[in-house]
């Protein structure tokens, strides 16, 4: 299910590519998701039409659209994959697309993907006033602390884990070292997380 302002079912035609809409819906620069996508014309390398059908296009907040050909890579090498989406990328219309891209296994770890899952379903909370709380803890960061430090500090328990997992999907705090969110996770604020104030 989508977290628009009117769910809608995702339909998808492997793991891979549930995979990949779970991690792409979890994004918070990704503000639409289509799945499954109309038919996009374009001539191949030996000059005949033809036609691709693209697994997502995704809108990004600044409003580039991209088209995601989901992909396992030996097949996505097997079939010259790359080859395909650089005729496409050649003659796409950017009302459909600004840019193509090839997303594979590679690219969806599976502490990723559980993260993604989990952000997801987090999401789905409404307790404004936990993220508040735990919020104002994280505004008093001046280093790396882990995610059970901050869920002990607020006295939330399972409710402030939550709030800190929206918070890391809200780009407020940034997990420092391996992903897969678990009370043992560092994190920081994301401003010192790069250096900034």
């Amino acid at each position: 299910m989508t977290h628009e302002p009117t769910p809608r079912r995702v339909f998808v035609e492997s793991y891979g590519e549930l995979s990949a809409a779970h991690t792409l819906m979890a994004r918070s620069d990704v503000v639409h998701l289509r799945e499954q996508a109309e038919p996009v014309d374009y001539i191949d390398d030996l000059g005949e039409p033809r036609q691709h059908f693209f697994d997502f296009i995704v809108t990004l907040a600044d409003g580039d659209k991209v088209a995601i050909a989901y992909r396992p890579d030996e097949s996505a090498v097997r079939k010259d994959l790359a080859s395909t989406l650089r005729s496409i990328a050649a003659h796409m219309n950017p009302s459909v697309a600004d840019r193509v891209v090839h997303m594979s296994e590679r690219h969806l770890p599976r502490e990723i993907v559980r993260d993604a899952k989990l952000l997801r379903a987090v999401r789905r909370d409404n307790r404004p006033e936990d993220d508040k709380a735990v919020a104002a803890i994280v505004e008093t960061l001046l280093g790396v602390t882990t995610v059970g430090d901050l869920v002990r500090t607020s006295g939330l328990k399972g409710r402030a884990f939550r709030a800190i997992v929206r918070l890391i999907g809200d780009g407020i705090l940034k997990i420092v070292g391996p992903h897969g969110i678990t009370y043992a996770t560092r994190v920081a604020r994301y401003a010192a997380a790069d250096g900034g104030l």
